[in-house]
């Protein structure tokens, strides 16, 4: 069974209860998932806080750290080979610097895959974050999508989801082919443990139309409207094309999480790194997290389990 969030069980029995209608293009088809609660702990770029984001030891780190889902951010190079990466350029997270100076600003989009192959993906992370410096960090290699799944497929067990963000869609034309076509090779769809996640509204639009209906898609959000009937539209038009919305933490607030849920819409802040943060959250009622600690995240969740069955 896949690993969604059991809430959209619960969710949906309020729902039916109520007669409350939604209008989600997936919402009634969303797969059930059985996490060790009603939350979802994403592991943001990995377990990104601890390791070099976006490489294979980042995802295998979340995978021991009991993350249910992982995400991959996707750029696309000169070649049409994707990778998994957040940023456009090269120059944040790797030593392409000193490996090709003569090329900047180092957009993905004008490397081939062996060139960027020949980068040092790991080591920045020593030099950023000497507490979690590993000498195996060194040399490490900026995965392909097809390599970040194989981590996934294999060393997770089937046990963990992939949660895959298409970055950029505009600067990348048929980035969401590829992505599909990718996962459909891999028999992703049918084992249900992927979401797919944009700020862009149009490559989710088109994505709806090329995945099955059990795929849950998220809006990404950095801002909303103030005011709440603008909200309330807002999220009408979400939930035509969309199951979900990943909000900036500071987002939060009770009445996003009405308009959210009233509609349908689960919500998965990002990123949320402080314990603190991460309880103000539970208690609004959210449906899962992106955590660059997913051991924090999935241990808070675990003492709050054990505190709910002694009450």
């Amino acid at each position: 069974m896949s690993k969604f969030s059991s809430f959209v069980c619960l969710f949906s029995l309020v729902m039916s209860i109520f007669s409350i209608s939604t209008t989600s293009a997936h919402a009634d088809s969303a797969p059930v998932l059985e996490p060790i609660s009603d939350v979802t702990v994403i592991g943001h770029r990995g377990a990104s806080g601890y390791a070099p984001e976006h490489t294979l030891e980042s995802y295998k780190k979340a995978i021991r750290l009991n993350a249910d889902y992982v995400e991959f951010d996707l750029q696309m190079t000169k070649d049409r080979e994707l990778v998994a990466l957040h940023d456009t350029t090269l120059d944040r997270t790797t030593n392409i610097e000193e490996v090709y100076p003569e090329r900047a600003p180092w957009a993905v989009r004008d490397f081939t895959l062996e060139e960027i192959k020949n980068l040092d993906a790991g080591s920045w992370f020593n030099e950023t974050h000497p507490e979690y410096a590993k000498n195996k960090y060194e040399g490490l290699e900026v995965p392909t999508l097809q390599e970040a799944l194989d981590v996934a497929k294999h060393y997770g067990k089937g046990d963990v989801g992939v949660y895959i963000e298409t970055k950029a869609p505009d600067v990348y034309p048929g980035m969401e082919e590829k992505l599909v076509h990718t996962l459909q090779d891999n028999h992703m769809f049918e084992q249900g443990d992927v979401i797919l996640q944009s700020f862009s509204a149009d490559s989710l639009k088109k994505l709806n139309t090329m995945v099955p209906n059990d795929v849950p898609l998220i809006q990404l959000a950095g801002s909303v409207p103030e005011d709440e009937s603008e909200l309330h539209d807002k999220f009408d038009e979400i939930s035509t094309y969309a199951d979900g919305l990943g909000p900036n933490q500071k987002l939060v607030t009770p009445t996003f999480m009405e308009a959210a849920h009233s509609r349908g819409l689960i919500v998965h802040p990002y990123t949320v790194n402080k314990k603190e943060n991460m309880k103000n959250l539970l208690d609004l009622g959210v449906d899962g997290m992106f955590t660059n600690f997913p051991d924090q995240l999935h241990d808070l969740l675990k003492t709050s389990q054990k505190e709910n069955h002694r009450k």
